[in-house]
């Protein structure tokens, strides 16, 4: 059994799929900031991304499906501190071949 460590107040787990091109949490449908008013009011500073089928690629810039860390179906990655959950991005480590991935970050 895997443990996980929270480090913060956790948002609800989303689901994305990775494409042929490299996409940001955001794009991926995961909060990564909190606004009101206009204002950022909170910015997440962990997330942990699990990848459930098909293989990805992750960078902290711009992947390629040659270029990043691969993660396997049942691989997981942990982003800590706000410039790595912004920065981080994923994409399909074999084009049409996209990825499920499970995302939770936490403020």
């Amino acid at each position: 059994m895997q443990k996980v460590k929270s480090a913060g107040i956790p948002r609800a787990v989303v689901k994305g799929t990775s494409s042929n091109t490299a996409q940001s949490l955001s794009d991926l449908g995961a909060t990564v900031e909190v606004s009101q008013a206009g204002s950022i009011t909170a910015q997440s500073e962990f997330a942990t991304v699990s990848v459930e089928t098909n293989a990805v690629r992750v960078s902290l810039g711009t992947p390629t499906a040659a270029v990043g860390h691969l993660l396997q179906p049942g691989d997981s990655v942990d982003l800590q501190g706000n410039e790595e959950v912004l920065t981080a991005k994923f994409i399909s480590a074999v084009a049409g071949a996209h990825g499920a991935l499970q995302i939770t970050t936490e403020f």
